[in-house]
């Protein structure tokens, strides 16, 4: 007979908590997005698209470019770590307005996965998607950010990013300085370790799973326990 009984409801139970606790991190730290970085927000009534019933509708695509454009300042904001020279930091504040070396936006893709509609919660994320060393073009960052439902628990939308470095004074394109390269070589670093930790839970996950389900249903002359009519 199968079912679950005892002990195996408890593991059943511990099983839905870690999902629910961590599924952040088995979804988006899977894919090295560094779950202390991103930026939370909230879905607005005024952002809404009704169509026929006011409580129909859904979020304003051009709402996901904006909630993108928020991260990504975030984003770079944060790249130099704690300690960093005053002056390091300031550039990287910099990029994001003309005032030296500009990171400007060349093209975005959204690829929409799940409606946003309010009541909702999302977080939003960004990471760097090419090693700097290993960029095509030295003039140029690619990004990917993925924004989550807190709702639904699962991707909203996936966004590819292309920035190109661009010097203000010069009016001209250009490279990052050397100091800033070293520091997205710190953050891809710190990217591939949140990858792999992540990736390490979810197999211990997937074994609970497995184990679970060759003690009760997957298993030779398993039948199932239909209970006791009163």
């Amino acid at each position: 007979m199968y079912g679950l009984h005892g002990k195996q409801i408890e593991d059943a139970g511990l099983i839905a908590k870690v999902l629910a606790e961590d599924w952040r991190g088995l979804v988006a730290g899977r894919e090295g997005f560094l779950l202390n970085k991103g930026q939370e927000g909230t879905v607005r009534w005024g952002e809404m698209v009704r169509e026929g019933s006011p409580m129909d509708g859904h979020l304003n695509n051009v709402a996901y470019v904006r909630f993108a454009e928020s991260s990504r300042v975030h984003f770079f904001s944060g790249i130099p770590p704690p300690g960093s020279p005053p002056e390091h930091t300031r550039q990287w504040k910099d990029t994001c307005t003309p005032k030296g070396l500009g990171l400007i936006l060349k093209s975005i893709t959204i690829d929409y996965k799940y409606p946003l509609a309010f009541p909702n919660h999302f977080t939003i994320y960004h990471r760097l998607t090419e090693h700097v060393s290993e960029s095509a073009s030295p003039t140029r960052l690619l990004l990917s950010s993925l924004l989550l439902s807190s709702a639904a628990q699962r991707p909203a939308a996936r966004i590819q990013e292309e920035i190109v470095i661009f010097d203000y004074r010069t009016q001209k394109s250009a490279r990052l300085p050397e100091h800033m390269q070293d520091m997205l070589r710190v953050r891809w670093e710190a990217q591939e370790q949140t990858k792999m930790m992540w990736e390490n839970r979810a197999k211990q996950v997937e074994e609970m799973v497995e184990r679970l389900e060759k003690e009760s249903w997957n298993r030779e002359g398993a039948v199932e326990d239909m209970g006791k009519s009163c």
